[in-house]
């Protein structure tokens, strides 16, 4: 667990986890978080679950055995760190698009005794609007080992190469699957395709630790939603590229307005002040944005405009 990664400074390494999971569905960046971060975070988790009274919530989906808690940013700002990390944040950005955003933060505590969640991807509601796969990941999801992930205490079981598949998890298919093991400080990265699910802890006393940090393309509606969960304070507080993460500035400077001003100059977030469309065509001036509204020149008069010679031959 040395913690001394940085992959925005290795585009070498980058590429090659960004390769693994082009082919494979998924990678495991060893040693991706401190140490320091790692202490810091589980002792935010045991304090926050024993405030909070956390139990299992008994159902097949979150478990029998299992501390679920979810919207982490407003229940203490040390998970601020996460969807933000250096080696972290890359991965979205690249398997989808530098306008990705935050869909959900989840801490998933499982105990001893819990069973298998049943296999699934996380972008499968795509199906419902016509996207068929295999496909471009919708989602891009990263869960953070926190303590050992063990094939005994249930480390998330993986079916490599599924993001390639046509179709969903199907009641009764039984695909060979692994797990994800990995120590404490790893980062497991999944496309949203790839069938996967918590493994059951058959263990006595171990109990597995891990955050789910998710993301989606900036146009998707977010798995939790961040902006009632979020205080303006915290919005304003944070840093701009978190806030910008949570939904709180323009997509691609027109999505997300409210009376033409971006949620973040609404809230007060000075550093997320933006203006529907003049934000757009300043992107597009400096070559951030190619395409669509903005970018085509208008002809002169307008589109039904006559043209002179047109008008002599009448």
């Amino acid at each position: 667990m040395s913690g001394t990664l940085d992959l925005t400074s290795n585009e070498t390494e980058l590429q090659r986890y960004l390769d693994e999971v082009d082919e494979h569905g998924y990678c495991i960046v060893e040693g991706a978080i401190e140490p320091a971060l790692v202490t810091e975070i589980r002792e935010t988790v045991a304090r926050v679950e024993d405030e909070l009274n956390v139990q299992p919530k008994g159902n097949r989906i979150e478990g029998f055995a299992t501390k679920r808690m979810y919207n982490l940013l407003h229940k203490d700002r040390s998970f601020w760190k996460l969807p933000i990390h250096r080696n972290v944040l890359p991965f979205p950005q690249r398997l989808m698009e530098p306008g990705a955003i935050l869909s959900g933060t989840t801490c998933m505590h499982i105990g001893p005794g819990e069973v298998h969640q049943g296999l699934h991807s996380d972008d499968g509601l795509v199906d419902q609007i016509d996207v068929p796969r295999p496909r471009p990941p919708f989602m891009v999801t990263t869960i953070w080992a926190f303590t050992d992930f063990t094939d005994e205490n249930g480390a998330t079981r993986l079916v490599p190469g599924s993001h390639r598949f046509d179709h969903e998890p199907q009641p009764g298919e039984k695909p060979e699957y692994i797990a994800a093991e990995m120590p404490a400080g790893s980062v497991l990265i999944v496309n949203g395709g790839t069938w996967h699910c918590g493994g059951a802890n058959t263990s006595t006393d171990d109990w597995r630790l891990g955050i789910s940090v998710q993301y989606c393309r900036g146009w998707m509606r977010q798995q939790q939603n961040q902006y009632f969960s979020l205080s303006p304070e915290d919005v304003r507080d944070m840093p701009d590229e978190l806030a910008a993460l949570c939904g709180f500035s323009l997509y691609r400077g027109i999505m997300g307005h409210i009376d033409g001003a971006s949620p973040g100059r609404f809230l007060g977030a000075e550093g997320l002040a933006e203006t529907a469309y003049a934000a757009r065509i300043k992107a597009i001036d400096e070559g951030e944005e190619i395409g669509g509204i903005g970018t085509a020149e208008p002809q002169a008069g307008g589109n039904d405009a006559v043209e002179p010679e047109a008008a002599a031959a009448d």
